[in-house]
């Protein structure tokens, strides 16, 4: 009884994926996802080629591009791939009415949310491993022989649970307002709030630990003294979480300073001043944006989870 029981749920829990898939399908979502991605990520790879011929300059390899890649496909563009992706995960159901059919089927509640969180969570990746086989291959191509190659797994599953993060967002904002367009302009707004606030807290203010805690972008760390000017730099947040993974195992005894700007009053050249307002190794940097992207992944689909099934519940009455 035991395994039939087993047998049951994983053929319940794969006609869900399956289910789910074909619902992207028929909707061009998933096609028209992955030819958006290709073509930015196409110009991202031979247009600077292209410009230094035009310019008569010569071509300088570059032996990072792959982990370079990790660095740059952030912000605004993940949470596009998150809306795109989850807009209609659960709101969709409801919108066209499919959830009452849905639920006539042998298969529990909890394994359809399970099935179309996983279902989303395997089109992120799935996109994200074609860019970076893709990515990698031009930079072989282009540049020639690349640093870390073994590392871009790493980055591979950082920028997928750094979407997810967003997803999770827009999974929230479907459940609870059951309608597509809600979610996609709820979490929009949300995205919006979190970057200005984040900019002015961390620029102005220099209150980089709260951005430590918040999803998107994060502080930005810099690997010089903020005192004696910026050098290199990159977010920390949970954005940047593929890039900051690939660095926790190339040099994660690095010290990140987080910098913020100091407006005095009076004195002319020394109205604006840098100074250090934290300063963390790579080490810590990188497994706290992993730990903050796990806890709001776990917490956000826990709510999700409770509201979808207390709506299944309404509905089905």
């Amino acid at each position: 009884m035991g395994e039939q029981t087993k047998t049951s749920w994983t053929s319940g829990f794969l006609a869900i994926l399956y289910y789910e898939f074909l619902w992207n399908l028929r909707k061009k979502k998933i096609i028209g996802l992955f030819l958006l991605v290709f073509a930015i990520v196409t110009l991202s790879l031979a247009l600077p080629p292209i410009l230094d011929y035009v310019n008569g300059v010569t071509l300088t390899a570059d032996p990072n591009a792959v982990t370079g890649f990790f660095n740059g496909i952030n912000g605004i563009f993940l949470f596009l791939i998150a809306v795109a992706t989850a807009m209609n995960t659960i709101s969709g159901e409801f919108e066209t009415g499919s959830i009452t059919p849905l639920l006539t089927k042998p298969v529990s509640k909890n394994t359809v949310f399970l099935g179309k969180i996983v279902a989303s969570f395997l089109t992120l990746l799935g996109m994200y491993a074609f860019l970076t086989v893709y990515v990698t291959v031009g930079a072989l191509v282009i540049d020639g022989t690349q640093n870390n190659l073994q590392l871009a797994p790493l980055g591979l599953v950082g920028i997928t649970l750094a979407t997810m993060v967003w997803a999770s967002v827009v999974i929230l904002l479907g459940t609870l307002s059951k309608n597509s367009l809600v979610a996609a302009l709820g979490s929009f707004g949300v995205y919006i709030g979190i970057t200005i606030v984040g900019a002015v807290l961390g620029t102005i203010y220099g209150q980089t630990s709260i951005l430590f805690y918040a999803p998107g972008g994060g502080a930005t760390g810099s690997t010089s003294l903020c005192e004696r000017g910026v050098g290199t730099t990159f977010s920390t947040g949970t954005d940047n979480l593929g890039y900051l993974l690939i660095q926790l195992v190339l040099n994660p005894n690095t010290i990140l300073n987080f910098c913020g700007v100091r407006i005095s009053p009076g004195g002319r050249g020394e109205g604006v001043q840098l100074f250090t307002s934290a300063s963390d190794p790579m080490s810590t940097a990188a497994l706290r944006a992993l730990g903050v992207s796990l806890a709001y992944i776990a917490i956000l689909l826990l709510v999700s989870w409770y509201a979808f099934r207390r709506s299944q519940i309404i509905e089905s009455s």
